[in-house]
């Protein structure tokens, strides 16, 4: 995580007022938990903190007991606690007079000012435990990445920030293509007072829309966002009901809207995964793509079709949450010599893997053994893995659209056959003994 020092706060004057580092009184075991005052009266005892006592009846060795019941905030009504909710000590140690506190992903949603002072309650409270000479904050994140923060004291500390405060972040976001197949990028420079704003922002940014010549707005007209959070890596964004009323009525365009919103999120280093709710309720199905899941980054949308390496624009037909319609994954498919384009298409659609509620539509372990391909015509010729969908009428037509359509796909096809192992037997709902077209799907 970038930490960039900001300034050095001087507990003995300004802001906060000095104070000396009073142990806790072992017959009395009080401590006093600093907060903030409601009405912020700079100047007045601890200008800006106040405190109130607590008797600890817990041992003095268990720290980390009493820190998480400080950390979940005052009882006087004249005080506010500067933590974000949920807030908690996960871990802790002592080593050589420095306590150091592994706080959960709540605290990095703090900055500037605010990290400022729950940094400085923190501190001025827990250096009152015996036996201290410092306190360090950490996050699971900081140590994911080795990051050490610096040790702060009850008479000074550096405040160490982890967000952009007053420096430009720029912020990627995903828009689609002119032809609405493809995500592409848009940078956007702001300046945040702390990096939980950094989300909020990014979907305003998507549902203004692109600034850009040649890239497509992706949100559906009218949807704002109503609230947003981030908590273990998952961002939940709550939607107006707009978002479903003005959905998308196609399968590309669907795949835009939730990937550019999945994209987008999933560029900060704190989100993974993506939570859509509308009205705060689950989505479920949404055009063919079932959303009652967390989403993932999905690199194939930022796919670009490069026409000087001889790549073709295709389709991958597959099953999302629809027992009726496929869902569209566009692929860029290179055309490689003495192989035809056919097969290759093929053997990507084999080896699709699932993702965001989509599915392969053949059954596990198909692969392709041949095609043939002439005037228009193509023969495609599979593994008897293929069979096991038979007898389920939906499973043996999703399999044989997935295959015609994904075929389909490229220009030359019109006619397609399937076949396993030579044979047009074994589907028992739907025949595998004729030539299918667009005009006979079933």
């Amino acid at each position: 995580m970038k930490r960039v020092i900001l300034w050095m706060l001087l507990v003995c004057g300004g802001l906060l007022t000095a104070c000396s580092n009073d142990p806790i009184d072992p017959g009395t075991w009080d401590l006093s938990c600093y907060y903030l005052q409601s009405e912020r009266s700079f100047g007045q005892n601890e200008g800006v903190l106040g405190s109130e006592i607590r008797s600890l009846s817990q041992p003095l060795g268990d720290w980390k007991e009493i820190l998480n019941g400080y950390l979940a905030g005052p009882d006087r009504a004249d005080l506010v606690s500067p933590f974000p909710e949920g807030l908690q000590c996960v871990e802790i140690s002592l080593d050589d007079g420095v306590l150091t506190m592994v706080l959960n992903e709540p605290w990095d949603q703090l900055g500037g000012m605010s990290e400022t002072l729950a940094a400085a309650c923190l501190t001025r409270t827990a250096m009152q435990l015996p036996e201290l000479k410092g306190v360090c904050l950490e996050t699971a994140s900081d140590a994911a990445i080795g990051e050490s923060a610096a040790v702060l004291t009850g008479q000074e500390f550096l405040y160490l920030d982890s967000s952009t405060v007053n420096t430009a972040t720029t912020v990627r976001l995903y828009f689609a293509d002119a032809n609405g197949r493809y995500l592409v990028s848009a940078e956007r420079e702001e300046i945040f007072a702390s990096a939980g704003e950094i989300p909020t922002y990014v979907v305003q940014q998507l549902l203004a829309g692109p600034a850009e010549a040649g890239q497509v707005a992706t949100m559906p007209e009218g949807t704002v966002l109503r609230k947003l959070s981030v908590e273990d890596g998952c961002c939940t964004v709550d939607l107006s009901a707009e978002f479903l009323y003005n959905k998308p009525t196609a399968g590309l365009m669907e795949r835009m809207t939730v990937l550019s919103l999945v994209n987008s999120l999933t560029e900060l280093d704190t989100i993974r995964t993506v939570r859509i709710l509308v009205e705060g309720e689950p989505v479920g199905l949404y055009y063919t793509m079932d959303l009652d899941r967390e989403l993932v980054r999905d690199e194939t949308a930022m796919d670009v079709v490069r026409q000087g390496l001889n790549e073709t624009d295709a389709t991958l037909y597959v099953w999302g949450g629809s027992d009726i319609l496929l869902s569209p994954v566009p692929v860029s498919v290179r055309q490689l010599a003495q192989i035809p384009i056919e097969q290759t298409l093929l053997e990507k659609l084999t080896a699709f893997s699932d993702r965001n509620g989509l599915k392969n539509s053949l059954p596990s372990g198909t692969t392709l053994q041949w095609v043939d391909v002439r005037d228009g015509f193509c023969q495609a010729d599979f593994s008897s893995a293929l069979l096991n969908c038979a007898g389920d009428g939906t499973a043996e037509r999703m399999a044989i659209r997935s295959i015609v359509e994904t075929l389909l796909s490229l220009d030359p096809v019109r006619q397609v056959k399937i076949t396993v192992n030579g044979e047009s037997a074994g589907f028992s709902v739907y025949s595998l003994n004729r030539l299918y077209t667009a005009d006979n799907l079933p």
